[in-house]
């Protein structure tokens, strides 16, 4: 997957469209449309936005190693809200909370998360 691959992938898990995308990012919508086409290159500020606004791992977005796109290394908008909210919490409601998360995972028997 290259770069401009990743920036599209980026933006369809937060189910935006180039238009909202590229406000969030600071670049026109025909700037992204031709990263997102691999015409041209982000500059370091966009990559800069996509890290900060998205919170999408560097090392995954800048890097050629395919072993990185194997694994999730961008948060959805979903997961950001959750993220936040438990961050939010008192550490004794984090732990109970983790306690019912690891309790629905046996239950529907997911993998073991660590």
């Amino acid at each position: 997957m290259n770069l401009g691959e990743k920036v599209r992938t980026i933006r369809k898990s937060h189910e935006l469209n180039q238009k909202e995308f590229a406000l969030k990012i600071g670049v026109s919508q025909g700037t992204l449309s031709d990263i997102e086409r691999g015409v041209c290159l982000p500059s370091c500020e966009t990559i800069i936005a996509l890290k900060n606004t998205f919170q999408c791992d560097l090392n995954w977005l800048l890097s050629d190693d395919e072993s990185f796109s194997q694994t999730p290394t961008y948060i959805s908008s979903e997961e950001l809200k959750l993220l936040t909210s438990i961050r939010a919490l008192p550490a004794q409601e984090k732990n109970e909370l983790y306690e019912i998360i690891e309790i629905k995972m046996r239950k529907n028997k997911y993998p073991k998360t660590d």
